[in-house]
């Protein structure tokens, strides 16, 4: 059987293993569940807070109000972090999608038109001009071939 002594040093482990291992590890998995979801990392964070809050406020201990903005921190770097990359890859997706369907995976050139069209963006609809600064009719002035990708607003 242990004794007291140990069993206090124990209890003091696994306290410093949940405070510095499984609370930030669940706050950056809820955090980005949550971006997931509301696509705000401010809105993520400020519900990570609000929770941590509560939580600091029912204990009533100085070192959880300080563990609360270290955990809100953390929350809305892991948000960011995951809207930054969830972005990247999808415009890389796209931009991937568009080149092999229309440019034949030639993406450095920009405009691979074969008979010296010019883009054209106006409100975000693709426009394709031929030489004669004439509108192309096709397709209510939405065909051509574009390479890269554009930003809509």
């Amino acid at each position: 059987m242990a004794s007291r002594g140990s069993m206090k040093g124990l209890k003091y482990i696994m306290n410093v293993l949940l405070i510095f291992f499984a609370i930030p590890l669940a706050v950056i998995v809820i955090s980005i569940a949550l971006e997931k979801l509301l696509d705000c990392p401010i809105l993520v964070a400020a519900i990570i807070f609000s929770i941590l809050l509560l939580v600091a406020v029912i204990f009533s201990s100085t070192i959880f109000f300080i563990l609360t903005v270290i955990y809100t921190i953390l929350a809305f770097l892991a948000a960011w972090i995951s809207k930054f990359i969830c972005r990247l890859i999808r415009n890389l997706r796209n931009c991937n999608n568009v080149c092999n369907n229309n440019c034949d995976n030639n993406c450095d050139s920009g405009n691979n038109n074969e008979d010296n069209n010019q883009i054209l963006t106006v409100n975000g609809r693709v426009r394709v001009l031929d030489s004669n600064n004439n509108n192309n009719n096709n397709n209510q002035n939405n065909s051509g071939t574009f390479c890269g990708c554009y930003r809509r607003r």
